[in-house]
């Protein structure tokens, strides 16, 4: 689980995502999905480039900026087909209720266009730009 600091920042700001292709780094806005667990969800439209990207290459970055805090979330995404179907499922209707704009994007929860990701943190970066003399902090998990 997160801090609640963490937390927060996870729940209202836009992130951008970072994955790599070729070895030419790729970022792109990404609004992720808490859930009650603490699991992030990242959804993408079927068929992306950012998708086949996440195919070869699963290692990504989570980053944002939040006044003059700076939150790093690094890890892998685990796809859909490596999760079971009963998680998918309530997901997928927790992520459609409850993500802004995705009924502007998707038909319904289970649209097959929707393509669902989990976030495994591997190393969590947080860092406060207001005290510039102190390092970051890393959470390893």
């Amino acid at each position: 689980m997160f801090s609640p600091q963490i937390t927060a920042i996870l729940k209202r700001q836009l992130f951008f995502l970072g994955t790599t292709y070729e070895d030419t780094p790729r970022v792109r806005p990404m609004r992720p999905f808490l859930d009650d667990s603490g699991n992030i969800w990242l959804i993408s439209y079927k068929g992306t480039e950012k998708n086949k990207e996440i195919d070869l290459n699963n290692k990504v970055e989570l980053c944002t900026v939040d006044n003059n805090d700076v939150l790093r979330l690094q890890g892998f995404l685990l796809q859909e087909k490596d999760m079971s179907l009963q998680e998918i499922k309530e997901i997928r209707q927790q992520i459609f209720d409850n993500l802004p704009h995705v009924k502007d994007i998707f038909k319904n929860a289970f649209d097959s266009n929707m393509v669902v990701y989990k976030l495994i943190v591997s190393n969590t970066i947080f860092r406060s730009l207001n005290n510039a003399a102190v390092s970051e902090l890393h959470f390893k998990l």
